[in-house]
């Protein structure tokens, strides 16, 4: 009895220090890309302010594409060595950068020096949150109590969409309390500043965290992936393809119902800024809500219902999202985004167990960096690119909604040949 409590107490522990962290590291990385306006004309200063903002853009586009390397990676030393020394790589990783784009002098001051030194930083920002997808998932479900383990993981995505909102609110906040030129003097590098704080509380946090009693087992017992990239692809190849195919309609529903969007919105919505950046966060926020609740019914009712369904409802809604978001009824564009939305939270709420239920302990690190992250990396990160090209090319916003549902079809037809994962013992 007094085993389980311990493990029990773990668990929760492991919970909270994972989450904290996870909400931290997405706060340091998005940052850059809430004060790019500032970051543009003082490390890119182009005669021309929109090529300065776009360079700036890219490189934050950039960073992205480090992150699977830096899941494999990171993956490799977490299957190898132990998660948590992965997961304090990560944090230092991402906290050393983001302090130093704090403190790094100005294109002014050191000329192209600085601006080489802030795409590197930038670079190393992105190889960390690579591996912080694969850690989090790997430690939360094998910390996680029995018969829980959908509750857990779903803290993953819950903390990420509050790390987003609570680096969108410091800087809003900071950018209120100070003017354009004090901003431009100083303020930009006070949320950076403030990464070198929770860095370190973030490194004491995870360096205390004890490792999962799966992974010591297999460490005890001589188990440990000798090459587990190697051994993923060869003899856990299918885990990995099913992986890949159920996180596309994710990748891509997310990028184009939360980002792309914002920009559909005020192209052909005649919305202001302001007010669609408003409508995303709070729809995003309500939607993070029912993360806790949708993993625990994952947990009661199995990982397959839950990702059909909402697989399902996001193959439908985009037909209904961009007529209702080209017309001018706010309260309808809120309500029919909260419901798009709302039904990636419900496949969400089947995926994220899902994904780490699928690999045993000595490679799962890998496997899930070799699917997951690689599907978001590719459909996410191009979402944007595909639905621009598509309005552009044709005029039919339909054909958009064509995209999504077909990214919709090949996750539930993945998932409907796939095993029920839930009652399954990790192995």
């Amino acid at each position: 009895m007094s085993h389980n409590i311990q493990n029990k107490k773990s668990g929760i522990r492991a919970l909270v220090l994972s989450s904290v962290a996870i909400i931290l590291e997405w706060f340091d990385f998005l940052i850059f890309g809430f004060y790019a306006v500032y970051i543009s004309k003082l490390f890119f200063p182009f005669q021309n302010a929109t090529n300065s903002l776009i360079t700036t853009f890219l490189i934050f586009g950039i960073s992205f594409l480090f992150r699977p390397l830096g899941a494999l990676v990171i993956s490799h030393i977490g299957d190898r060595y132990g998660r948590k020394n992965a997961l304090i790589l990560t944090v230092v990783l991402m906290t050393l950068p983001t302090f130093l784009i704090g403190i790094l002098p100005t294109y002014s001051q050191i000329g192209i020096i600085s601006t080489a030194l802030i795409i590197f930083l930038r670079i190393l920002q992105g190889f960390s949150l690579g591996g912080e997808r694969s850690s989090t998932l790997s430690i939360l479900v094998e910390m996680a109590p029995a018969g829980s383990r959908g509750l857990y993981t779903v803290f993953a995505g819950f903390s990420t969409t509050l790390g987003i909102i609570l680096a969108s609110l410091v800087c809003g906040l900071i950018s209120n309390l100070f003017n354009d030129e004090q901003m431009m003097k100083f303020g930009w590098r006070i949320p950076f500043l403030m990464g070198i704080f929770t860095g370190f509380a973030v490194f004491f946090l995870r360096k205390y965290l004890d490792e999962p009693t799966k992974f010591q087992e297999i460490r005890s017992s001589d188990g440990i992936a000798e090459r587990p990239v190697s051994e993923a692809v060869n003899k856990y190849r299918k885990q990995v393809i099913t992986t890949f195919l159920s996180t596309v309609v994710f990748a891509v529903g997310f990028y184009i119902i939360f980002v792309y969007l914002i920009t559909f919105s005020i192209t052909y919505g005649n919305m202001e800024l302001s007010t669609v950046l408003t409508m995303n966060t709070v729809n995003m926020f309500i939607g993070t809500l029912f993360l806790p609740f949708l993993g625990h019914l994952s947990d009661k009712l199995g990982r397959k219902p839950l990702m059909i369904a909402g697989a399902l409802g996001t193959a439908v809604s985009p037909f209904i999202l961009f007529s209702t978001f080209s017309g001018d009824s706010y309260g309808m564009k809120f309500i029919v985004q909260f419901f798009s939305g709302l039904m990636l939270f419900i496949y969400a709420g089947g995926l994220y167990p899902f994904l780490v239920e699928l690999f045993p302990t000595r490679i799962r690190m890998t496997g899930l960096s070799l699917g997951h992250v690689m599907a978001f990396s590719i459909f996410g990160g191009s979402a944007p690119f595909v639905a621009t090209f598509l309005i552009e090319q044709s005029g039919d916003f339909s054909l958009l909604s064509y995209y999504v549902a077909l990214s919709a079809i090949i996750s539930v037809l993945t998932v409907f040949s796939s095993a029920e994962t839930c009652k399954s013992e990790l192995k």
